[in-house]
């Protein structure tokens, strides 16, 4: 187990729990987008964004008014307005009153629980790639604040697109299974947007509704697990790659990341990997 506070996103968000911050306060303080944040802390935590700042907002009122503060006075903080309303938001999370917060030994405010990772079962490439080309379309849902990006990725690796013609597809020589997911900013817009497609010979007939992305050749460390993942498993596969790479492999490696690169998650069937450029 390790302390919040060992944690600079989380430590952040505890510390400024107050009704006044907003998740986009919280995705700006670390320069990322709303969207790109709250698929970052998804993947990385395990939990949407906004649940987590519910429960820690409901663990330190609860913590405030056990130390002697009046809910009428606390409550409001956190954002409930009334002490049934906390009273009730409280046992529905936690499944028991806030007044019995001291005597769960289950229930931890300050810690959080250190990832397991199983380094035999993850390899490790370095590759030189040349040029890649992909056409992806957004699979952020309109209005899906918390959704989960990487579970849309694994859903349309087994449909197709709407209103795709599949003979335009044909065109560009797709690359028999082989998708990449990733997050891309595209230069005509301020908007960030999460990307999956198919892997390309060529952009000369691009599908309306979609992105062409042309990826230098970068040097990457390549990551993935030495057994396929079932489909209903590829999302919770690219979930701990990237926790073991950016909890445990780049601050064991001293690595540094090519920020002029791209990160992003390459499908072959249902093998997957995750690349990292590197500098």
């Amino acid at each position: 187990m390790k302390k919040l506070t060992e944690d600079k996103i989380l430590a952040y968000i505890e510390a400024h729990l107050g009704m006044e911050y907003r998740q986009e306060d919280f995705a700006e303080a670390f320069g990322y987008s709303i969207d790109h944040f709250r698929h970052l802390f998804r993947m990385y935590y395990d939990t949407p964004l906004g649940e987590y700042i519910r429960r820690r907002r409901l663990l330190q009122a609860a913590k405030r008014i056990g130390d002697g503060g009046q809910i009428v006075d606390i409550a409001p903080l956190y954002g409930f307005e009334t002490a049934a309303g906390f009273a009730k938001a409280f046992k529905k999370e936690f499944g028991f009153p806030a007044s019995e917060l001291k005597k769960q030994d289950n229930i931890r405010l300050d810690v959080l629980p250190e990832p397991e990772y199983d380094r035999n079962k993850i390899r490790i490439l370095f590759l030189d790639t040349p040029q890649i080309r992909v056409v992806g379309k957004s699979v952020i849902p309109e209005g899906g604040a918390d959704t989960d990006l990487l579970e849309e990725v694994a859903y349309w690796l087994d449909h197709e697109f709407p209103e795709t013609d599949p003979a335009v597809l044909a065109e560009m020589e797709t690359f028999k299974d082989d998708h990449i997911a990733m997050w891309y900013h595209p230069p005509d817009s301020q908007e960030i947007t999460y990307l999956m497609g198919p892997v390309v010979k060529k952009v000369t007939c691009v599908p309306r509704g979609f992105i062409p992305v042309t990826m230098p050749g970068r040097h990457y460390a390549v990551f993935e697990t030495k057994q396929d993942s079932d489909k209903k498993e590829l999302a919770e596969t690219v979930r701990y790659l990237c926790k073991y790479i950016f909890n445990k492999w780049v601050p064991a490696n001293d690595v540094i990341v090519d920020r002029m690169g791209f990160t992003f998650e390459r499908y072959h069937g249902n093998k997957v990997s995750v690349y990292l450029p590197l500098r």
